[in-house]
């Protein structure tokens, strides 16, 4: 079996039915897999106004052409209408259970309905079941997943999910979770969780070649000091120490700059402080997660040590520990829920104790008003501007002050506050695959459009993010020529990548998102963090937006001609 399979699977929950069809080749090929085939299918099959909680609005779940065969790319991408954003929303997820998906021969799993009972649903080989899930209904993901791991590959839910808490995600094989709220689509549906296990062979198209391609791709990682030196050593609290020298970590809610015990939640510190085992999905070199020898926790990411440690002012390294593994258990995103407590503080215009961080996030998980998000919560107290978030979803832990491009990436992305759509700190801070001023927007618009057409391009085969620090449009094009037996220049890969970037627009301006949507906290212009003055010239900002604007062939209002969207071949 080669990477395309072509066949997806749609489940109806309400109905029990079960439909196996064979995918259109034409589809794949203008749209490959994983973001760029979820999209696709969601705009195909609802409306973009749909009610995320309606039993219509699909769950999808995507592989890639690559999924088990090129390095790096194991996992699933999960695609909705986010119950938080209102965007469409598509999550690039690490793990197993893409290459498990592939290996039953599947290209897609598109779940709609809503079950009259909690529900899982359980694939193995081309055997495909709607599960009764009454005995895993309650429980959080670390007891479900312990449960149903033995069988395969599992995604699930927390409490969070069940609870349709806004900020909820799934948790995958108990380590890999996301954002956007997802699993609060899954818990509207009573679907607990997706279990799959394959049993086919994934054999390159050309073997030999596809062989020496992948020897070369691995030799390029490891030149790659940002790949082999730093994540494959420390994971991603390599950051860490860099960011904090060029005053990159935002603290108190994005009212400062900088903090004093950067150097204690460093990669350096942490190898140097305690035993760890290295942890890596599925065929990945790279190994970038940690677990904990003593306790068998998975260490946190970048994410969480700057949700509940950096912007909370926290130092208390075991707090944030079991912070993370809070939002973990109950599967709830620890960004949104790490930036939700640091407006809260800012609101009631005190410091929240390191002991309770957890209470607080345990009654997010539970349902609190709180797990709506940061932008509905503080707008019931007529505070809004105390929200960090870009169309609803909160930023991330890299402050966009210092890396203009990145404002730009942040209000232009499609998902809201995501700095993975166009990780833009690759060029402006670690300078890959070139360094540019971070402190200017001068040149930026042309240059971020490329790397969203480029990370959507990633995103469709089902690339691990951090892959974008050596793969390029002409490896990727060797590699489905290699793998997978499909032709497609580099130069069409882009066109591609430009194609799923623009539906995902006309998606979001028919859910009623404009010109208004593309901007960043107001708290981020002009004065900066502490009266500084650092922050983002607006004048600047609003010119660098008109320019984008030109570069993708949308109007000055963000809308997208229709001599674009001709050459796109996208239907409106």
């Amino acid at each position: 079996m080669v990477g395309w399979t072509g066949k997806i699977v749609y489940i109806n929950l309400s109905s029990g039915s079960i439909n196996v069809i064979e995918t259109d080749k034409k589809l794949i090929l203008r749209y490959l897999g994983g973001r760029g085939l979820g999209v696709k299918l969601l705009s195909d099959l609802s409306k973009p106004d749909i009610d995320p909680f309606s039993p219509e609005n699909p769950l999808i779940f995507t592989s890639g052409q690559l999924t088990g065969l090129a390095p790096m790319s194991s996992g699933v991408v999960i695609t909705s209408r986010s119950p938080l954003t209102g965007t469409v929303f598509s999550w690039n997820a690490g793990g197993g259970l893409g290459r498990e998906l592939k290996k039953t021969g599947l290209d897609a799993l598109v779940i709609t309905g809503k079950a009259e009972r909690p529900s899982f649903v359980e694939i193995k080989g081309e055997d495909i079941k709607i599960m009764q899930a009454d005995h895993l209904w309650g429980k959080n993901t670390e007891a479900c997943t312990e449960t149903l791991k033995s069988k395969g590959s599992v995604a699930c839910i927390g409490r969070a999910g069940e609870k349709q808490v806004l900020i909820s995600s799934f948790v995958i094989d108990s380590i890999y979770s996301g954002r956007g709220g997802l699993g609060a689509v899954a818990g509207s549906k009573r679907l607990k969780a997706v279990l799959v296990k394959g049993d086919k062979n994934i054999i390159p198209a050309i073997p030999e070649s596809f062989k020496s391609l992948e020897t070369k791709i691995l030799k390029l990682f490891e030149a790659n000091p940002v790949l082999s030196k730093g994540l494959a050593n420390y994971g991603t609290p390599a950051f860490v120490k860099l960011l904090d020298y060029m005053d990159l970590i935002p603290s108190r809610n994005f009212s400062r700059i900088g903090t004093p015990f950067a150097d204690l939640f460093s990669g350096e510190y942490i190898k140097a402080s305690l035993e760890l085992d290295k942890e890596s999905c599925p065929s990945c070199p790279l190994g970038c997660k940690r677990r904990i020898k003593k306790t068998g926790q998975i260490f946190p990411d970048y994410d969480s040590l700057w949700a509940f440690g950096f912007n909370l002012e926290n130092p208390d390294i075991d707090s944030v520990l079991l912070a993370d593994r809070t939002c973990k258990d109950y599967g709830i995103d620890p960004v949104s829920a790490g930036s939700l407590l640091g407006a809260i503080a800012e609101l009631k215009s005190e410091k929240i104790d390191a002991r309770e961080i957890e209470s607080l996030l345990e009654e997010i998980g539970e349902g609190g008003k709180t797990g709506e998000g940061s932008r509905r919560y503080l707008s019931t107290w007529k505070r809004k501007d105390l929200s960090m978030d870009v169309k609803g979803l909160e930023l991330a832990g890299f402050d966009p002050r210092g890396i203009k491009g990145q404002a730009l990436a942040y209000a232009t992305s499609c998902h809201g506050g995501d700095c993975l759509t166009a990780f833009m700190l690759g060029p402006e801070v670690l300078g890959k695959p070139l360094l540019l001023d971070r402190f200017s927007l001068k040149g930026k618009a042309g240059i971020l459009q490329i790397f969203e057409n480029l990370t959507a391009l990633l995103d469709s085969l089902v690339l691990c993010p951090f892959s974008v620090f050596a793969v390029n449009e002409e490896l990727c094009s060797s590699l489905l020529r290699f793998g997978v037996g499909i032709e497609i220049s580099p130069a069409e890969l882009l066109k591609l990548g430009e194609r799923i970037w623009n539906l995902e627009r006309v998606y979001n301006m028919r859910a009623g998102f404009s010109q208004k949507d593309d901007t960043v906290p107001e708290r981020l212009f002009e004065t900066g963090a502490g009266g500084r003055g650092n922050g983002i010239r607006r004048q600047e900002f609003e010119a660098a937006l008109q320019e984008y604007y030109h570069y993708r062939g949308w109007d000055k209002e963000g809308v997208p001609h229709m001599e674009k969207l001709d050459e796109l071949e996208i239907g409106c």
